[in-house]
């Protein structure tokens, strides 16, 4: 019903993906590859857009933490979510960026805290870059291959939007468990 206006106001659809980027990665991430495998998306312009958005939008997460009052409702909030994460955040970087982009509600978090323990910026960016494409390839290859598994069904399966439902739903409890094992091991 809605794939029909993707097509026909493509570059909106590509702003909207872009801006859905700074706010809302996975699910938005696994519909974009679901979607560009059928052909609603070219995966050149899809996947510019989509490393873009997560980039600058981490980057604006980062610059917030930076100037979020700590003592603030919000500040606090942050800091009781990421206390855990302080030693990790400083030491390992890279490998704490990677794991919370696979825990909802927790990578926003980290991006912020990030920021509001003035970790260098350059170690930051470096880490964001290499942990965002790796996560890109494996939430973005996860929508794109389960959308080419479904052609092999298709004849079972009446509309795309039945199929990317389902895709979303096996998505999300891959995601949930991968968030329970993450949590585990920061």
């Amino acid at each position: 019903m809605f794939l029909h206006y993707l097509t026909e106001y493509q570059t909106w659809s590509y702003i909207i993906i872009f801006l859905g980027m700074m706010v809302e990665g996975d699910i938005l991430l696994f519909t974009v590859g679901f979607l560009a495998n059928r052909g609603y998306f070219a995966i050149d312009m899809a996947l510019l857009t989509v490393f873009l958005g997560t980039l600058i939008g981490d980057n604006l997460w980062y610059v917030l933490g930076e100037i979020i009052n700590e003592n603030s409702v919000f500040g606090r909030f942050v800091i009781r979510l990421t206390k855990p994460f302080d030693e990790h955040l400083r030491a390992r970087t890279f490998r704490t960026i990677f794991i919370t982009k696979f825990a909802y509600g927790l990578h926003r978090a980290t991006l912020l805290k990030l920021g509001m323990l003035r970790v260098s910026f350059k170690k930051f960016i470096e880490s964001d870059i290499i942990a965002s494409t790796f996560w890109i390839f494996l939430v973005g290859g996860l929508g794109y291959l389960s959308s080419a598994s479904f052609i092999l069904i298709k004849h079972y399966l009446r509309y795309t939007e039945l199929t990317l439902l389902f895709g979303l739903i096996l998505f999300i409890l891959i995601s949930h468990l991968i968030t329970h094992i993450s949590k585990k091991e920061l």
